[in-house]
């Protein structure tokens, strides 16, 4: 009936494991758990591999580190399983009705639901303050009010998805996982696929430190452009590529790329700080995109 997927790298999942297991255990229905490693390291493949001694899970290591988008892709080819349930190796089940959340929620007659993605109120240490300020405020979003843009936000970090339709987008094929959510939403849209949010997030504990993210985010964003570039998202509801296109429309575009030329260590600084202010992260990623497509022309 279902098969739960989990793509790891480098992380512990056993906790993780086991407490889908004994949810899915109890709520008596046909399940497998899947986890393709993507060439940890041994210590931490060690780690995990125990969880092969549970029913129903299987724990295998892929042949090369191929990144989490094609990780997801062979997990969808491995999955028996009409419906797969999509979830991140860094997470933790918010609930002990996370399992059952989702098989009620088959009952709606939509094919793809998202669950959401939550963080603890805890602040973690200063290293990782920008990637957890910036979850809480833009990621950390009700179902009522993701269902309003029922496109904007969607993470395959936890999704619910017909197996068969997963398939179908090839989200591997724009070459690295940290843009292939700025491609899912535009894709599910422009197929006029009917997507479901609903109130069953789980706890994203793998927060990149500042450094990482930041670089991250510059990625993110020529990947955007590149997407913008090729015509692959022209319908979305991606609140910067729509400031973008406004700015490049007006000219205004040549101003923030020198607002990022000037401004962009001070603007780091902050961000790498005890203290990153938001507005400033936003100010950044809207500057580099103008400054990288300006400087790529």
């Amino acid at each position: 009936m279902l098969s739960i997927l989990i793509p790891t790298y480098n992380y512990n999942i056993t906790n993780l494991v086991y407490t889908l297991h004994k949810q899915a255990t109890q709520a008596k229905i046909e399940f497998e758990i899947i986890c393709l490693d993507d060439k940890s390291n041994e210590n931490i493949f060690k780690t995990n591999i125990v969880v092969n001694k549970l029913p129903n899970v299987v724990y295998k290591e892929s042949e090369a580190n191929n990144g989490i988008a094609i990780t997801r892709q062979h997990l969808c080819d491995f999955a028996k399983y009409e419906w797969i349930l999509l979830i991140d190796a860094d997470m933790e089940l918010k609930d002990d009705t996370f399992i059952v959340n989702y098989l009620n929620a088959l009952n709606s007659g939509f094919n793809v639901i998202f669950g959401g993605i939550n963080y603890k109120n805890k602040k973690p240490h200063k290293s990782s303050l920008l990637r957890w300020k910036y979850g809480k405020q833009y990621e950390e979003v009700t179902a009522k009010r993701r269902n309003t843009k029922p496109y904007k936000i969607t993470s395959a970090a936890n999704i619910l998805i017909k197996k068969k339709l997963y398939k179908y987008f090839t989200l591997d094929s724009i070459g690295n996982s940290y843009g292939m959510d700025i491609f899912f939403g535009p894709q599910l849209k422009l197929n006029n696929i009917p997507v479901l949010h609903i109130n069953n997030g789980v706890y994203h504990l793998g927060l990149e430190n500042s450094i990482t993210y930041l670089n991250k985010t510059e990625f993110a964003v020529n990947t955007l452009l590149n997407l913008d570039s090729e015509n692959k998202i022209e319908i979305h509801e991606n609140d910067l590529l729509a400031k973008f296109t406004l700015l490049k429309n007006t000219k205004l575009n040549f101003l923030l790329a020198f607002i990022f030329k000037i401004f962009k260590k001070p603007i780091k600084k902050n961000l790498q700080s005890n203290y990153p202010i938001i507005i400033l992260l936003q100010l950044y990623k809207i500057s580099y995109m103008c400054y990288s497509d300006l400087k790529n022309k």
